[in-house]
């Protein structure tokens, strides 16, 4: 199918990346947020990038929320970029705007395409597995904190098939950086929630950055333990994880078992250095005072160990710190990570 008209829904950081270099592209995209300062400064002023290799600012076409109802054309894809607590009601609100082939391209954290698809049909959903780094501080303004030849994005069906709308979307996303389908995108997803459950709450409750976190000792164990839970979870599941972050799971699991633990840590520590000084989208909410996506990382672990009888006290220990200092019962800083090491036994 052809995609001439596009929108994202959700211009946080990852959306206003992906609006931004679509834009640039010459594609006809609509950004849609909440952020009533936000869209009026990509209106008045355009969406300005900056990332590593480069700074520009493109004119876009932005609304707000509560003017989408004003837009008489529709959609051949919605790229999806809000909060995974977010998915099933704007899934509701934007449907009217997809055209009846139209498909919803969820551009998120979490698994979220078993919300999605009971909602809008599971033919009219693709995965879409975002690996770039990036944030959002102030309105208009949006930094791309990973360089543009680092893998991007990978989208998939969440039937496996590689079809002809799934090809057509890796050339219409290329601008935005290396792009790839996947036939196994419950694979790509379970490793990218890894990830994120390995890096974003820890990252939250210290404050540290994506790589000072893959770098610091005291964080290591924790980082293994959770990717370790999370593995088990995902293969009673019968899921064949993909690489996480580059590294093949096993790798995880030895560690786990105190087999290959500095090769990983070195491992862990290289690919940090591709991040950048970014910070992960949880820190960024704590910092902002927002609730976070742990239930949709973590918290997700937990509830799928729960359903297959595989125990994971650290993901859950995780989920509980990452709300008290949501609540504001714990500053973030360092010294939080001494509460997990009970979990380590």
């Amino acid at each position: 199918m052809a995609f001439e008209k596009l929108a994202v829904f959700g211009a946080g950081a990852i959306g206003s990346v992906l609006g931004a270099y679509l834009a640039r592209a010459g594609r006809d995209i609509t950004l849609i947020d909440m952020w009533a300062a936000h869209v009026d400064a990509m209106v008045q002023h355009g969406l300005k990038v900056t990332a590593p290799d480069e700074e520009f600012t493109v004119k876009v076409k932005a609304v707000h929320l509560a003017e989408v109802c004003r837009l008489r054309e529709t959609f051949d894809a919605v790229l999806l970029s809000v909060k995974s607590y977010d998915s099933e009601w704007a899934v509701r609100f934007i449907a009217p705007h997809l055209k009846a082939a139209g498909v919803l391209v969820s551009a998120q954290n979490g698994i979220n395409e078993e919300i999605l698809a009971p909602v809008l049909g599971y033919t009219r959903i693709v995965g879409c597995v975002v690996t770039l780094g990036a944030g959002l501080y102030e309105p208009g303004h949006v930094t791309r904190t990973s360089a543009s030849t680092r893998p991007s994005l990978t989208v998939g069906e969440l039937n496996g098939l590689v079809t002809a709308r799934l090809r057509e979307l890796v050339t219409v996303l290329a601008p935005v950086g290396p792009t790839r389908a996947t036939a196994n995108l419950w694979g790509e997803r379970w490793a990218k929630l890894i990830v994120n459950s390995m890096a974003n709450p820890i990252a939250g409750i210290t404050g540290l950055g994506s790589a000072e976190l893959r770098a610091n000792p005291e964080a290591f164990p924790i980082i293994v333990r959770i990717a370790c839970e999370a593995l088990t979870v995902a293969e009673a599941l019968g899921v064949q994880v993909e690489p996480v972050g580059g590294i093949p799971g096993q790798a995880y699991l030895d560690a786990g078992r105190g087999v290959g633990l500095q090769e990983l840590r070195d491992k862990l520590i290289d690919g940090g250095r591709s991040l950048g000084a970014g910070r992960p989208s949880l820190a960024q909410d704590v910092a902002k005072g927002r609730r976070t996506e742990v239930d949709a990382l973590n918290g997700y672990v937990a509830q799928k160990g729960q359903e297959v009888g595989v125990p994971t006290p650290m993901n859950e220990a995780v989920v509980q710190l990452v709300k008290r200092v949501e609540a504001g019962a714990v500053t973030p800083g360092p010294a939080n990570l001494a509460l997990l090491r009970p979990y380590l036994a």
